[in-house]
């Protein structure tokens, strides 16, 4: 620890603090921080990058063949200097610190470029006067486990070469992958301003879709360089800065949640029916910021072109759907947000306008046949009906019983104060009134209540349907109780 005078600095970097701070990382940002700045150095056209695995220590290099190499000395231990590439959008550095934490873990470290070279060991740092002709090299020995050197290399191997950049790894040729499309999109970056001072901006940039490796997940990438794991369909490379928290280990929820809408926009004919249930097309749906032809599309893999959404005010209409073909969408299928957004894109239709129940007592409603010789047990139904409906609602009703399997109802009851039993609907046994007598009285009028709630509402989830329904059902309880229910 520093003594305690005077100094024209404010503040102390303890070496050994940072890099116990440093240690829950593990040793794979290695890769990120020293391939990045080789990468970012003004005019390379080759970085090559070694790293051996001995006696318990990393040693690992990293060489550009940048023309000028560090312009300023200073800047390979002097943490948050200002950069050049802080005022770059498409830079990948922004905060002057990544090789100083690398060197914060080392054992020693050297830097040699075109103006200079410094030494950093246990006795300290030492500046030399050796330069190289061109670009830098940088060599680090880091204490580590053979796991951590794994890590480091399966890190390296997910690279992603950049354009005019050749890569070599520990002698080999970094393999190129090209994207499966690239698409444009306004997103999130950072930049310095005239003050150096770091502010968000909107930018548009181009965004690189690639198919993950075998055995990986898709990852977030800012211009090569791995951030984060996704989990989604593709690894995305963001060709410009991405906001990223201070350790470069994650990005805002909002930021990422941005790229899966412009990606689901842009790809949405590419994705197939088990892509359109996964996490980050969920999230894009429920944005509500999506195109009507990607949530057409996405609607038609997921339910089919021949789908409706279940519909409560015409029940009817949802089994009609069923026997024709139709995929019924319940309401627990989508959340309210994805609901939202498929209505609003007219991507999904309720049944009852699909395919909705015949209605008798509308306007235009195809006629019915009339049975033409009614049962003597039909006969008592429909008298014992028109007594109960004068007992319980006051009103005098017409029975008709109807004989029409092509009708869809089996029974209905109307503003017209008709009520009609669809005899090929409910079957003639329906009407059989032999045996427990109590049994068919209950068969009854668990169908009269049902329709003759419709005295008060069409609507079978309206609270007056049951309201009406509940009234009806104690009124006929309270004139069985004092036994003056019609006879049966």
């Amino acid at each position: 620890m520093e003594d305690l005078k005077d100094s024209k600095s404010w503040l102390v970097v303890d070496q050994a603090g940072l890099a116990k701070k440093l240690a829950g990382r593990g040793k794979e940002f290695v890769v990120a921080e020293l391939i990045q700045n080789a990468w970012d150095a003004p005019g390379v056209t080759e970085v090559l990058f070694d790293c051996r695995y001995r006696n318990g220590k990393i040693h690992v290099s990293a060489q550009d063949n940048s023309p000028g190499g560090f312009a300023d000395l200073r800047h390979s231990f002097t943490m948050f200097a200002p950069s050049i590439k802080e005022a770059d959008f498409e830079a990948r550095g922004r905060f002057n610190i990544g090789e100083k934490f690398v060197f914060a873990i080392s054992e020693s470290a050297r830097v040699q470029t075109t103006t200079g070279t410094v030494v950093f060991s246990a006795h300290g740092r030492k500046v030399m006067k050796e330069r190289l002709p061109l670009g830098s090299i940088i060599t680090c020995v880091i204490p580590a486990t053979v796991q951590e050197y794994e890590q480091l290399l399966d890190l390296a191997a997910l690279l992603l070469e950049p354009p005019g950049i050749k890569t070599i790894v520990n002698g080999a040729p970094l393999p190129r992958r090209e994207p499966e499309t690239t698409f444009g999109a306004r997103l999130r970056t950072e930049a310095a301003n005239e003050a150096g001072i770091l502010r968000p901006v909107e930018r548009q940039t181009t965004v690189g879709l690639f198919r993950p490796l075998d055995g990986q997940k898709g990852r977030l990438y800012e211009m090569g360089i791995p951030i984060m794991e996704t989990g989604d369909k593709w690894d995305y490379n963001i060709a410009q800065k991405v906001p990223l928290t201070l350790d470069r280990k994650a990005v805002a929820p909002s930021f990422l949640t941005a790229l899966r809408i412009a990606t689901f926009n842009e790809t949405y004919q590419l994705l197939t029916e088990e892509d359109c249930s996964t996490t980050w097309v969920q999230q894009a749906i429920e944005s509500g910021k999506c195109l009507k032809p990607a949530v057409m599309s996405y609607m038609e893999k997921r339910f089919t072109q021949k789908r409706v959404a279940y519909d409560p005010s015409d029940p009817e209409a949802n089994k009609l759907a069923v026997s024709r073909g139709f995929t019924v969408v319940y309401g627990n299928t989508l959340s309210s947000n994805a609901w939202k957004t498929v209505k609003e894109a007219d991507a999904i239709l309720p049944a009852g306008k699909v395919t909705p129940s015949p209605k008798p007592f509308a306007p235009g409603a195809p006629p019915y046949k009339v049975l033409e010789q009614e049962t003597e047990e039909m006969a008592r139904v429909k008298k014992y009906s028109q007594a109960l409906a004068k007992k319980v609602m006051g009103v005098n009703i017409n029975v008709i019983f109807a004989d029409d399997a092509g009708w869809f109802p089996a029974a209905v009851y109307g503003p017209s104060l008709d009520l009609i039993f669809n005899v090929p609907r409910l079957g003639r046994d329906w009407f059989n009134l032999t045996g427990d007598l109590a049994e068919n009285r209950c068969r009854i009028n668990q169908l009269l209540i049902h329709e003759f709630g419709h005295q008060y509402s069409s609507d079978h989830l309206a609270a007056e349907y049951h309201e009406a329904i509940c009234r009806i059902g104690a009124k006929i309880a309270e004139i069985a109780a004092a036994g003056q229910l019609p006879p049966l």
